[in-house]
């Protein structure tokens, strides 16, 4: 089973770093840029054909992948520096060359990949919201995590945010902060995404609504989550949770469109805003995945939604994917040397100064990019080596 989940992870992510890739093909071939290759995975390639001038490639590793421009595979280095004595020279680089390309098309084409990612999460949300879905909603009504916790005598209770603010096993959320709240997922939601926030809640108690509380999610520095210590009500009588399955409807290509960008437009915001997350102590191995884990997660996500029919586990399948390609948008875009984000950030510069940068300044920022990168490899590699120890 666990080789099954590492294939339909790799299938997975080779599908989101396939149209990363195409996004640069497809930019480049726009801006009139030559192609020498196209890979999906790294290393010695173990299939390839050449079509026309591109040369495609399928990598002997399956995670990452590579649009190689011509004269671009050694920016910064002795394609750079030749055609940096070109220009100053007044010679214009060989045709078709990615130096040869103005700033901005080489903008484009490094903000392609990013864009395709995203635009490929809109179109998977999109079909989802078009066909329709349905998933099960689990009641508001809350057990407190304390009471489930087995205590010894040495060991004085644990109290979670919940037990502080006075909440109660059988209470039933049903406000956040003006926010109305039916199941217990849009409760986890929220809670989630505000830790260290105080929120005002409206619970139901005994019948009595509109009873007002404050609490405060604590951070989990394992999963960078707020949380407050709560459970779904399990009804002891007939052994179960209670919930109803919420069937979403199925909306017509324009309106299910805006529903998948709205989908992505949030996602988009929500990962953002979550990078404040990694300067309040958490747990970085546990928080952070790597590749292997991300792929294990995607086969592992398609593999439980199996157990409740093929329609969920594909509709799981691709939320996941969705949300993976979203990431790498973000990533791809962060002003870090060597990725999309960096590239566009030297050549918005030499836009700006309206001639190409030294080599000494393209080698040093692109060598701090390598050890950037490689740091953040070695360490997402740790994590998820500790992950799979841990379970």
């Amino acid at each position: 089973m666990t080789l099954i989940k590492i294939i339909i992870g790799l299938f997975g992510l080779g599908i989101v770093v396939f149209i990363h890739e195409l996004g640069h093909f497809l930019a480049a071939r726009l801006c009139k840029i030559k192609v020498d290759a196209f890979s999906v995975g790294w290393g010695n390639p173990i299939l390839k054909k050449k079509i026309g001038e591109v040369e495609y490639r399928l990598g002997m590793f399956p995670v990452g992948g590579y649009c190689k421009f011509k004269g671009g595979a050694d920016y910064g280095g002795s394609d750079y520096k030749e055609t940096w004595e070109l220009l100053n020279k007044g010679q214009k680089p060989e045709a078709g060359s990615y130096l040869a390309a103005s700033p901005q098309a080489r903008i484009l084409t490094c903000f392609a990949g990013p864009a395709f990612n995203f635009i490929f999460a809109i179109l998977l949300l999109s079909i989802i919201w078009g066909i329709g879905f349905e998933f099960p909603g689990y009641e508001n009504k809350i057990a407190l995590l304390s009471e489930r916790i087995e205590q010894t005598e040495d060991t004085p209770p644990e109290l979670f945010p919940a037990d502080i603010a006075g909440l109660k096993t059988g209470d039933r959320i049903i406000e956040i902060d003006g926010n109305k709240i039916s199941y217990f997922h849009e409760m986890r939601e929220i809670i989630a995404l505000n830790p260290n926030k105080e929120l005002v809640l409206t619970i139901e108690r005994e019948g009595e609504p509109n009873q007002k509380l404050t609490i405060t999610p604590k951070l989990d520095k394992s999963s960078g989550m707020g949380q407050i210590g709560v459970l779904m009500y399990y009804y002891e009588d007939t052994q179960s949770y209670k919930y109803e399955m919420i069937r979403s409807p199925k909306y017509n290509l324009f309106t299910a469109i805006g529903k998948g960008a709205g989908e992505c437009w949030k996602s988009l915001t929500l990962t953002i805003k979550s990078f404040r997350l990694l300067f309040m102590g958490i747990d970085l191995t546990q928080a952070v995945s790597g590749p292997v884990r991300i792929t294990y997660m995607m086969g592992d996500i398609a593999a439980q939604g199996m157990g409740q029919g093929f329609g969920v586990a594909i509709r799981s399948f691709m939320e996941f994917i969705a949300l993976i390609s979203i990431a790498l948008c973000i990533m791809n875009l962060l002003p870090l040397p060597i990725i999309d984000g960096g590239m566009i950030l030297l050549f918005f510069v030499e836009l700006i100064r309206k001639k190409p940068t030294h080599p000494k300044v393209i080698s040093v920022f692109q060598g701090v990019g390598i050890a950037i990168i490689l740091c953040l490899m070695v360490f997402a590699l740790f994590g998820d080596i500790l992950y799979f120890i841990r379970r």
